[in-house]
Parts: C-alpha cells; structure tokens; sequence
C-alpha cells in the first residue's frame, strides 16, 4: 500500500509509515507564488499556494485528502464508495475520477444550490464518468439518501460500501491538509517563500481548514491561519474546526506517540462570517470583486462559490495591513480535464437544471423557505 510515503508528514514522522492508510495520488508539492500585480495593486505582499495543481486530470483540494481516504478504501477492500454533496460539486466529481481509476463503483447524491454555468458544466463531467446520480433536495435528503444508498450497496455487492463524508472531511481526510502545512513549513525553509504573516483559505465542510491548522503547529510555524465559511453555520463552525483537528491530532499519536500531543479549542479558531451571502453557492459583490481583480491582474482563475469568498477576505485584510504578508491557498480545479457527456444519461430529477421550462417542482424544504436558492421552482430557475 505506502510504496511511496514521500510526503512531509512520513519524513517528519517515519513511524507512521505502513500504520496509516495512504496511496499516491496527487502532484505534489504544489508550486507557491507571488502575486507581483496584485501586491502592487494592494499594498501588501500576496502570495498563493497552487493547489490548483495538484491533479493532472482533477486537482483541487481533494486529491491531497483521497490520498489517505482512497488509501483507506483500498485497504478495505471496497467495490462501491458512497458521498455527496451540492449539484455542482467538485468533491463528487474528483472522487469519481478516482473511484474509476480504482474500479470502485461511484455513488453520489446530489442537494440543491443555484445553477451557473459552471454547475451544469460538472453535472455532464458526471455523466460522462456514470456517476451513480441521485437527487436528494436538501441537507436532511442528503442523510436520508445516504442511508438508502448504503443498505442498497451492501444488498446488490454483498460486500461494504466505503462512505466518504461530504468534502472527504474525517479524520483521514484531515491528514491531507497537515501534510500541506509542512510542505509549505519546507518550501519556505528551502527559500521559496518568506514565511507568510497570516494564511487564508475558504472553509467549506471544514476538513482542509483543520489540517491546516493542526499542520501549522505540528511544523512550528505561528503563523496566523484565517478561515473563511462559505457555507452555513450549522457546517462550518469554529467547535467543529477544533474537533476536527483535535480528531486528526488523536489519530496521529495513536499511530505514533512521537507525535507531539495537541489540543485546540473553539475561540483558538479564526473563522469570519462577513462574506458567506445569502447561501451557500450565492455570489456575492466582494467575491464578484475578488474574481475579476485577480483574473485581471494575474490570470489567477477563481470562482465566487468558495475562492472569490476567501480571496475577498484577503484583500480586505491585505487594504487594513500595508505591507503585510499573506498567503493564499488556492482550492479552485483549474480547467478539469474531463469529458462532459449527456445530461440525460442523468436521473430525470436532474433535467430541469438544463431544462427551464421541464414541468417539475423541487420538493426540498429550502425551496419553500428560499424560491431563489432552488435550482428548480415550479419549472422556472
């Protein structure tokens, strides 16, 4: 399984080598850059960690965490792995990208957000892995979904499906993003960045924040990490940041008891809740800003779901401190080299989405409260 640990977290802590599940997936380290442009435009010093590029086919934030949940998967030997998240997910994307290369079976639900382009874009990218699609509506239909698939699963293979939590946000999940905090504690040993005065990246299901965090003081480094929620409050929240890297800190020594003992509580957490908007995948004025500033200036692609969020964050931080130096962690999937297929080789529940005028109503319960966040509201977007 572990042929390959060359990753910061085997070499500062080798013993962990062969007792943590772990298979190479991703192009690492991910190159860091200064933003010279930007940092003219904002006074400050603006660099950018490239996660971006950590996948040939479907970089991002999560191939750095399938690394040990794949690993996981594989060592359990499972057909079919189960997770979900929003229509327009990259999270249910990439790890179907990865289930496929593993002849693992994909199975993913999907909850309502609002329809851009890019949503449909990677509604046919599913289709055209035959993703196992199924339309869940809301938060509790995601559960509800969950559940169902699982016993349908285990019924049809006679054999254990692996669940993948939204965001591939576990402990295992955690491990990937430590393991991007010492890269980053040894590119700027080996002198390619200056060490950062604060770090900013978007806090989603809240699994990249955390390793981060724990990442950082597992390295020594005080820099300073700033979360930005993008989502609701009941998802991402700073008790469940400290649990999560608490989690991950637990798993660590049992597996090594090298491994210095650590404990964060909440109000250790910077998250700030000024740019999140009306809801999750809603833009905002400041993300709109933060994307065309950077594609302007530096070519920089970002998206207003999550990037353009935390970026926004980052340039108001980066106008209040002249001359300060922040780092960036870029989560975008730049350009996924993936074909789009049919939308209607997906379930009907997803043609509306392509399809303004299809005569059906959304039933989740947003819909009711929210008309605008339904992607589908008696047949009109």
């Amino acid at each position: 399984m572990n042929d390959f640990p060359d990753r910061p977290l085997f070499q500062t802590f080798p013993a962990l080598h062969n007792r943590i599940p772990f298979l190479p997936l991703a192009d690492l380290p991910t190159p860091l850059a200064l933003l010279p442009r930007l940092s003219a435009a904002m006074g400050a010093e603006v660099w950018v960690k490239r996660d971006g590029l950590s996948h040939a086919v479907y970089g991002g934030n999560k191939m750095r965490k399938f690394e040990f949940v794949f690993g996981d998967a594989v060592q359990k030997g499972a057909r079919a792995i189960i997770t979900g998240g929003g229509l327009g997910s990259h999270h249910t994307l990439a790890a179907a990208v990865v289930a496929r290369r593993l002849d693992m079976r994909p199975v993913c639900a999907y909850y309502c957000q609002p329809v851009t382009d890019e949503v449909r874009a990677n509604l046919r990218r599913t289709a055209g892995l035959e993703v196992e699609a199924h339309f869940c509506g809301d938060y509790v239909g995601l559960a509800l979904s969950f559940v169902k698939e699982y016993v349908r699963c285990l019924v049809r293979d006679r054999h254990l499906p692996y669940f993948i939590y939204p965001g591939a946000s576990g402990a295992l999940g955690v491990l990937g993003y430590v393991n991007a905090a010492l890269e980053i504690r040894d590119q700027v040993a080996a002198g390619e960045m200056p060490l950062p005065d604060a770090l900013f990246v978007a806090a989603g299901s809240c699994g990249t924040f955390a390793g981060l965090l724990l990442g950082l003081r597992l390295a020594g480094l005080a820099t300073p990490i700033v979360g930005v929620r993008v989502v609701d409050t009941d998802v991402a929240n700073a008790a469940k940041v400290a649990r999560l890297a608490d989690r991950a800190a637990r798993y660590l020594r049992r597996c090594d008891a090298t491994v210095p003992e650590v404990r964060f509580a909440p109000h250790e957490v910077e998250l700030l809740d000024g740019y999140y908007g009306p809801g999750y995948a809603h833009s905002t004025p400041g993300a709109e800003r933060a994307v065309a500033l950077l594609a302007e200036t530096e070519g920089l692609p970002l998206e207003t779901t999550y990037t353009g969020k935390a970026m926004a964050a980052l340039l108001d931080h980066a106008a209040g401190h002249p001359g300060a130096r922040l780092l960036f962690v870029d989560t975008f999937v730049e350009a996924p080299d993936l074909p789009q297929g049919d939308y209607r080789h997906l379930p009907e529940a997803f043609w509306p989405v392509f399809d303004a005028e299809y005569p059906r109503r959304c039933w989740c319960l947003r819909a009711w409260r929210d008309p605008a966040f339904c992607w589908r509201r008696e047949g009109k977007r």
